[in-house]
């Protein structure tokens, strides 16, 4: 189970991102989509956007250097 995990983690799955950096992007989306909605309130998305960044910058650290 870990070396799948660590095979997601630092596999470049789409033009460089790794899983982790693409489910950053899609939690920030959301956060995003939701405060312009009116659906969620502002900690609500400043949390999930804050979560999607650090899933982003976890992307980033768990990737392939020069790859």
């Amino acid at each position: 189970m870990d070396k799948i995990l660590d095979t997601l983690l630092s596999q470049h799955i789409l033009h460089g991102f790794n899983l982790l950096t693409i489910l950053g992007f899609i939690v920030m989306g959301i956060g995003l989509n939701q405060s312009r909605q009116g659906r969620a309130r502002a900690p609500i998305a400043f949390t999930l956007m804050a979560i999607g960044t650090l899933c982003v910058v976890g992307g980033m650290y768990f990737g392939k250097p020069g790859s």
